[in-house]
C-alpha cells in the first residue's frame, strides 16, 4: 500500500526532539506550534471536563495513584484534540478522522481502509 505515516503535533520544536528521542518514533515528525495544521483541518477543542472528568481519564489516573505515581501537570495544552488524516498522491485531503477526546482515535483497520482507498481512487471518504 503506498504512503507513509508522519506525525504532526503543536509541540515546540524542543519538546518534539525529546519526545523523538524518548520514544524512538522512527517516523517523520513535524511540529505546529501555531496550530496552523490543526485549524485548517479542523481539530478542535475538548472542554475542560471532557478531558479531566471523563470516566477512563479519572480511571487511569487512580491506577496511577494507586501504584504510587504522582500526576505531572501537563507540559501543553491538553484540550487541544488530534486526529489522524490522509492524503493522496496529489496531496489532497481523502479521509480525516476529528478526535471528539483525547482517547478518540480510529482503530489500525480503518486507517489502512483509507490509505487503499486513498491510493485506488483517490475518492474522498470521510468520518
Amino acid at each position: 500500500m503506498p504512503g507513509r505515516v508522519i506525525v504532526v503535533t503543536f509541540a515546540p520544536a524542543a519538546l518534539l526532539a525529546a519526545f523523538e528521542r524518548e520514544v524512538k518514533l522512527g517516523l517523520p515528525a513535524y511540529g505546529d506550534p501555531e496550530r496552523a495544521l490543526y485549524t485548517a483541518i479542523g481539530f478542535g477543542r475538548a472542554s475542560w471536563a471532557r478531558v479531566w472528568l471523563h470516566p477512563r481519564v479519572v480511571a487511569r489516573y487512580a491506577q496511577l495513584i494507586a501504584r504510587g505515581r504522582r500526576p505531572e501537570a501537563p507540559r501543553q495544552d491538553p484540550l487541544q484534540l488530534g486526529g489522524d488524516i490522509v492524503v493522496d498522491a496529489r496531496q489532497r485531503l481523502t479521509w480525516r478522522h476529528a478526535g471528539k477526546g483525547p482517547d478518540d482515535r480510529p482503530s489500525v483497520q480503518e486507517v489502512r481502509r483509507a490509505l487503499q482507498e486513498a491510493s485506488g481512487s483517490g475518492a474522498p471518504t470521510s468520518e
